[in-house]
């Protein structure tokens, strides 16, 4: 069997991206950390971490993080239901990794992490941002036990739950449409107007031209890795983007911005995916995205007529 305080200090490595931030999150010595490493690594015959600055896991190494907090969710749920049995609750964090795309994270995930903090026994949540167009990846990786994704089919492992549509707003500001869509908006006005994108891997923009005029254009692009930078360029007249609709109605409706095509939207189907050996204690959690999802998302529109 695994030591289980081996895979404590690997975990601590692996979120705390060194062995001296391991060592004081653990309230032990570096030295520490090294040797119940390099224990771990000898019983299994196996390298589990990358030694470079930062220190990251190996795909080994992650796969056995993976492994160590399914079981602490185990044995916690288990301590969790058995307290009157066992004479003592068990009041320690609970770590847990999951996939976020930053369009949820700034405009309707938040609740569900007061949520989660106003427990008594919550989780900390490690929240990596990852595109809901791939975050199954990360899935597949083994890099996060829970994810958002739009793909409806879920990983080997992992279950997925309908949560709704996340609406999309081509949007910009008045002075940016009359500097740039004078004459209105056409496929070679796009193809002039800056736009932008989160990062090479976004391609909203590109999925909204195609669906409102059938064309292949490819926009000139500013790259701002954050939902909130888009909301704001916008705001300064910088370029137009693909914008949630929960974070710019509002402007919208004191004219700040505008739709480039009024009601023509881009819908994305979201699920939320997560892993069935975590399902059970993690179903709290799971159902209070559910919860959020369905007040907050748009559930006016057939799960099955949505565009991915």
């Amino acid at each position: 069997m695994l030591d289980y305080a081996h895979l404590e200090a690997l975990l601590a490595v692996e979120r705390e991206k060194s062995f001296d931030g391991a060592a004081k999150s653990l309230g032990v010595t570096s030295s520490a950390i090294s040797q119940r490493i390099k224990l771990l690594e000898e019983r299994i015959g196996a390298v589990t971490l990358n030694r470079q600055t930062p220190v990251s896991t190996t795909e080994l190494g992650a796969i056995l993080c993976r492994h160590a907090e399914k079981v602490i969710m185990l044995e916690d749920d288990v301590l969790q239901q058995n307290q009157q049995q066992i004479g003592a609750s068990n009041n320690a964090y609970r770590h847990i990794k999951i996939a976020v795309n930053d369009d949820s994270l700034s405009s309707w995930f938040m609740g569900i992490l007061r949520a989660n903090a106003l427990r008594d026994n919550p989780y900390l949540l490690e929240v990596s941002i990852a595109d809901q167009d791939y975050s199954i990846d990360q899935m597949k990786s083994g890099s996060a036990l829970a994810a958002i994704s739009i793909d409806k089919e879920p990983v080997q492992g992992f279950e997925s739950i309908y949560l709704g549509t996340h609406v999309y707003r081509a949007s910009a500001s008045p002075a940016f449409m009359k500097r740039y869509f004078p004459d209105g908006v056409t496929t070679e006005a796009l193809a002039m107007a800056p736009s932008l994108r989160y990062s090479s891997l976004d391609d909203l923009q590109i999925q909204w031209i195609k669906q409102v005029f059938d064309a292949d254009v490819y926009p000139y692009s500013h790259t701002i890795p954050s939902s909130h930078g888009f909301v704001a360029a916008c705001l300064e007249d910088v370029a137009w983007g693909m914008n949630p609709a929960l974070m710019v109605d509002k402007y919208m409706e004191e004219n700040q911005l505008v739709e480039l095509m009024p009601g023509k939207t881009l819908n994305k189907p979201l699920y939320w995916h997560c892993s069935r050996v975590i399902a059970e204690p993690f179903k709290q959690f799971t159902q209070t995205v559910i919860d959020e999802a369905t007040r907050l998302l748009d559930q006016s529109i057939p799960e099955e007529k949505k565009s991915k």
